[in-house]
């Protein structure tokens, strides 16, 4: 049952809640009762409300669900075997890529440094030029 959006909905929805008081078998003032059951609505919701707890009570207890437990000997066997398949084949595969690779000769890389020559730094691509309280200052410690 839908409520209209009036501005007497606080009264319905609180005359919907003493009437579901009593049919939650809860203690219920006979005034509020009263002043309830005169709204048409409020007895149209009683009705559903009575039907659908008939509906419900007439319904069938489900019964749980129940796990059957599964242990035979052909269960257990047959995860055993799926793992003991599992070992060898990762084994056996160890084993064989072991024997079927060559070992690669490690590369040698031979070294030479000269000493003997003179060093000099490369020549500049760019030089900057650094103009004390221009584009360079100079700090003292601690300041």
């Amino acid at each position: 049952m839908a409520f209209d959006e009036t501005p007497g909905d606080e009264l319905n929805e609180a005359s919907c809640l003493v009437v579901a008081a009593l049919a939650d078998g809860e203690p219920v003032e006979p005034d509020a009762l009263r002043v309830a059951l005169d709204d048409p609505a409020v007895r149209e919701y009683l009705v559903d409300l009575i039907a659908l707890r008939r509906s419900v009570a007439s319904m069938a207890e489900l019964a749980p669900v129940q796990w059957r437990e599964r242990r035979s000997f052909l269960s257990r066997a047959g995860w055993m075997a799926a793992a003991a398949a599992v070992v060898i084949s990762l084994a056996g595969g160890y084993v064989v890529g072991q024997r079927t690779v060559q070992a690669a000769a490690a590369p040698s890389v031979e070294t030479f440094v000269d000493f003997s020559g003179n060093a000099s730094a490369p020549k500049p691509t760019r030089v900057v030029r650094l103009r004390p309280g221009v584009n360079w200052t100079e700090k003292v410690e601690g300041q």
